[in-house]
């Protein structure tokens, strides 16, 4: 039995369900607990059992661990401490009110904005990609090795709610591999998007009887299909794809030219079609580091 009072943090990732748990680099399980529905990782013995005298996972091994979900499944994922509620990071302005409980409201306002940016983008959950042993995908530290800053920044991107902030964050997964304004890496890489194997994800089947004839999705499918639409259309239009992807990063970070603003209409249209582009080209970023 897991002596749940060792735990330590936690990773919440809306939408998505460990089921029984999986093991990860031999060393951990990670399994949902029973009180506050978090992903905790647990220590494993030489035998792959639980080890009760073994620490839990420290706060940078639970992010780690965030990070290789949340980039596998293309979904946002945050980090809480298990017990007690966090702190909020600054006192809020105004009237103190003694009966409210700031931490678990700073608790709760972190799971929903985890909610709130899967809402945005997915109608259904998403199906665990990982076997429950023995999967390569999860040799998490052998995967990432070396490339643990732009997984990291992927992972902050797509916890974004504003697909505009969303943007920026993954262009500077492109800038990552040689640390430069990132045209070369979408130069050299944006034609092996076509059949790079990104690997399968697949949405869960509709709650609703009435939607039950639905075709499966694969969410790494459906993005390839739209990013190859674009670039098609972009190379019709004969506007250079890197310098096009450039100046909606310099647009959206500091508006030298033509400054981009959330106008609710045409500017994040625009933005949102060469989304899937720049998110397919990020996560070559990080898998390829080059």
């Amino acid at each position: 039995m897991i002596n749940w009072e060792r735990a330590t943090f936690g990773i919440w990732a809306s939408g998505l369900s460990v089921g029984e748990g999986f093991a990860a680099d031999d060393r951990w399980a990670i399994v949902e607990d029973p009180y506050e529905h978090l992903f905790m990782p647990i220590p494993l013995s030489t035998d792959g059992q639980y080890d009760p005298k073994a620490d839990h996972a420290s706060l940078a091994q639970t992010l780690f661990f965030a990070d290789c979900l949340a980039f596998d499944h293309d979904c946002p994922t945050t980090v809480l401490p298990y017990r007690p509620d966090p702190p909020p990071p600054y006192e809020a302005i105004g009237h103190r009110r003694e009966w409210e409980d700031r931490g678990r409201y700073y608790r709760d306002t972190l799971a929903a904005a985890v909610e709130h940016a899967h809402a945005l983008r997915y109608t259904d959950g998403l199906t665990l990609r990982y076997a429950p042993e023995g999967d390569p995908l999860t040799r998490f530290e052998d995967r990432f090795e070396g490339r643990q800053e732009a997984l990291s920044l992927y992972t902050a991107a797509i916890r974004q709610v504003d697909f505009l902030s969303e943007y920026l964050g993954l262009y500077r997964v492109l800038e990552w591999p040689r640390k430069d304004n990132g045209k070369k890496f979408i130069e050299a890489n944006l034609d092996e998007l076509r059949d790079y194997d990104f690997g399968s994800l697949w949405m869960c089947e509709p709650a609703s009887p009435l939607n039950q004839t639905e075709v499966p999705i694969d969410v790494f499918a459906t993005l390839r299909e739209r990013a190859l639409g674009r670039i098609e259309a972009l190379r019709t239009a004969d506007i250079g794809i890197p310098e096009h992807l450039y100046a909606l990063r310099n647009g959206l970070a500091h508006g030298k030219q033509d400054l981009i603003l959330n106008d609710l209409g045409p500017s994040v249209d625009a933005v949102a079609a060469d989304l899937p582009v720049v998110k397919l080209l990020a996560r070559m970023a990080v898998e390829k580091g080059r």
